[in-house]
């Protein structure tokens, strides 16, 4: 059971930025099919353990089924987002503090910042747009991902290549730059 919290970790950690950090995912996946594996070949087991006749002894084996609950569980965590905005409201302070030091940088750009669980590779001003860009380095998948800060309006979404905007938080958004 204590080897199932590994998936788990991985799993809610490869979901705290914006875009999700891929290679993480993927570790947590690789380590969800072990798991079930293992599960799977030690529940066999335990079965054949039991006593004959097996179903009045088949009760025993419920800690058996709390694997497949964290599983569960894990996933609808993960699938409402629960995480990130946890994680985003965990940094926010962070976030705010290097959105101030953005705006007083001489070219308004900072390069490889930590905020907590978060490496943001550059944080700049998008003079075009209006917003604060914290790029969380290695999330997404082919895309930029990270944080914007708009404090003066809502950020439009560009047609075609360009940057597209989530809603967060007030002035608050997640970016993501698709091309």
């Amino acid at each position: 059971m204590i080897v199932a919290a590994v998936p788990v970790v991985l799993a809610l950690w490869a979901t705290t930025p914006p875009g999700g950090y891929l290679g993480m995912a993927l570790l947590a996946f690789v380590c969800w099919a072990v798991v079930g594996i293992a599960w799977l070949v030690v529940g066999v087991f335990a079965v054949l353990a039991l006593p004959r006749p097996r179903p009045p002894h088949i009760a025993r084996l419920w800690p058996f089924l709390l694997v497949p609950a964290l599983f569960l569980l894990t996933g609808l965590v993960v699938g409402t987002n629960a995480v990130r905005h946890v994680a985003f409201e965990a940094h926010r302070s962070g976030l705010e503090a290097l959105v101030a030091d953005v705006a007083v940088a001489p070219d308004q750009r900072l390069l490889d910042r930590r905020v907590g669980l978060h490496s943001v590779s550059v944080a700049k001003l998008d003079a075009a747009g209006g917003c604060t860009l914290l790029t969380v380095e290695d999330a997404g998948f082919l895309d930029s991902t990270g944080y914007a800060y708009c404090p003066d309006r809502v950020p439009v979404d560009a047609t075609g290549d360009g940057l597209r905007y989530e809603p967060l938080d007030g002035p608050w958004y997640e970016f993501r730059f698709v091309w």
